[in-house]
């Protein structure tokens, strides 16, 4: 393959890389910044430096304006909103394991409305991509338990599937118009729709403002520049370029990120059911998206099906 033609998939590693380090990140930051007040700084000055850049852009017929409006809805409001309470919640744990089954919502939401099919390499890549996941996950199930927390479970479970719909939804629309332009639009459809709640949080606790720490400026940072401005861009840009059905993989990489973010952050420890688990995850994107000799494992597996 053309190295032109890795640079969506080099885009869509890095942007989920980032969320990736983003839930140790907004979970600091939102010990200080409330909910709806730290979505709407994010995504207001966002959109601010996103303007200039796509201001000539922003041609959109009307027909599409609805679907549009919908996107940015499940998006940003909706999935933002959904895991930032989440987040708060419940454990990075349950929040792991319910966000490995984004892979799994994609699919099977790009086999029914998109009609994109479901080859070998990409069903045995899954495959091997979750098993990775089951044993990053695994190694903490078997050493704190798994504590339930239904609300936030529930809520991230909603973040999940509201970003799916809008992967769903977003592939239709960045394959007709700009997708930074699209970016553009659904942070301002998030910064508008995330005024009243923040204006609620202001009206019930006007003091937070003055009780904010490094950590609070730092995920306000991350938040505006890393999140939103650089991840979304090269999302929404690699979106446009790869199948749907395809783009699910990438987040196998959310739980990798997350761990060493967890050791940067709260000095955690690599044990060898992480480097085991990352070795299955790589393994399992390498062999959906055809970067490995996919064939002979497939038949050998076809062989070892025969045996039986």
């Amino acid at each position: 393959m053309k190295t032109n033609h890795l640079f969506p998939f080099f885009a869509l590693i890095i942007a989920s890389s980032i969320w990736g380090l983003n839930n140790s990140v907004m979970k600091i930051a939102l010990l200080t910044v409330p909910v709806f007040s730290l979505a709407l700084i994010r995504f207001t000055v966002a959109s601010l430096i996103l303007f200039p850049f796509v201001k000539n852009k922003l041609k959109f017929e009307k027909k599409d304006i609805p679907l549009i409006i919908l996107a940015g809805l499940f998006a940003v409001t909706l999935n933002i909103s959904f895991f930032f309470f989440g987040i708060r919640l419940t454990s990075a744990l349950n929040a792991g394991i319910i966000g490995a089954a984004i892979p799994i919502f994609t699919l099977l939401a790009a086999k029914f409305f998109l009609k994109d099919s479901l080859t070998f390499k990409l069903i045995f890549g899954g495959i091997l991509g979750f098993l990775g996941i089951g044993i990053i996950i695994g190694k903490d199930l078997f050493t704190t338990g798994l504590s339930f927390s239904p609300l936030g479970d529930i809520l991230i479970l909603s973040a999940t599937l509201c970003f799916v719909a809008s992967e769903i939804t977003g592939k239709k629309l960045s394959t007709k118009y700009n997708s930074f332009a699209l970016t553009y639009v659904w942070f301002l459809i998030g910064a508008i729709t995330f005024i009243p709640g923040a204006i609620y949080e202001y009206m019930q606790n006007p003091g937070w403002i003055n009780n904010l720490q490094t950590s609070s400026f730092i995920g306000i940072f991350y938040g505006i520049f890393l999140s939103s401005l650089t991840a979304y861009s090269l999302w929404q840009w690699g979106l446009s370029k790869v199948p749907a059905s395809r783009v699910g993989f990438f987040f196998y990489l959310d739980p990798v990120v997350s761990t060493i973010g967890a050791v940067l952050i709260l000095s955690e420890k690599i044990t060898w059911p992480f480097i085991l688990g990352a070795f299955c995850v790589f393994m399992g994107i390498f062999i959906a998206e055809g970067r490995l000799p996919y064939h002979h494992a497939q038949e050998h597996i076809k062989e070892n099906f025969k045996e039986k």
